[in-house]
């Protein structure tokens, strides 16, 4: 079960430290956050001034900047326990990856699923977005698009969603919209099999 405290105190941290704090990995050789275990249509990575096109087998690095195109997926495993899957025109940079110890994923623009088993780690991974922070621990979790709303859906596991006006904890078939950016979570409700299948969908 996820601790608030573990939540807070984590969050407080990622926020002194956004997207602009990937500069400082480009002072050192990169760290590999995973590799492509497939993709469809055209995904880039960018890191600093270097883009480059990713292909299958190739490996993704922490503060590389992931985008996918039209039509284009991805499908990255973040080591043993870990997939993250990006649906089309979704744009991600892994801030910060330890695989036993838990991160952080900007997610900037469209949709995501996170899937992670096990192990648990502590404190828990955050996903960051103009719309929340979702705190997730040995859970598969959907953000992104859903209905004309930033969505965000539990299939199993659990996971807190915060932003500046409240905060929502999801449980296994729960989801919660956000209307804008920053705005409130709507209380959890039990999403129906047609907006389920249609959020994975738009990811995988």
């Amino acid at each position: 079960m996820i601790d608030r405290r573990d939540f807070l105190a984590f969050g407080v941290a990622a926020a002194s430290a956004p997207i602009a704090a990937a500069g400082a990995f480009a002072q050192t050789a990169p760290q590999a956050a995973g590799s492509v275990a497939s993709l469809r249509g055209e995904v880039r990575a960018q890191r600093r001034s270097e883009v480059r096109m990713l292909q299958s087998g190739q490996q993704v690095f922490v503060g590389e900047r992931l985008q996918t195109s039209v039509e284009s997926r991805l499908h990255a495993a973040l080591g043993p326990a870990t997939n993250l899957y990006m649906g089309e025109n979704t744009g991600v940079m892994i801030d910060r990856h330890i695989v036993r110890r838990g991160g952080v994923i900007h997610l900037s623009t469209g949709g995501i699923v996170f899937d992670r088993k096990s192990p648990d780690p502590k404190p828990p991974v955050v996903i960051r977005s103009p719309y929340a922070s979702i705190a997730v621990r040995g859970t598969t979790v959907f953000a992104g698009p859903s209905l004309g709303v930033f969505g965000v859906f539990v299939e199993d596991g659990l996971a807190i969603v915060k932003t500046t006006h409240g905060d929502v904890t999801l449980r296994a078939g729960e989801g919660t919209n956000i209307a804008t950016p920053g705005g409130a979570p709507s209380r959890a409700i039990k999403w129906g099999a047609g907006r389920i299948a249609g959020a994975m969908r738009s990811v995988k």
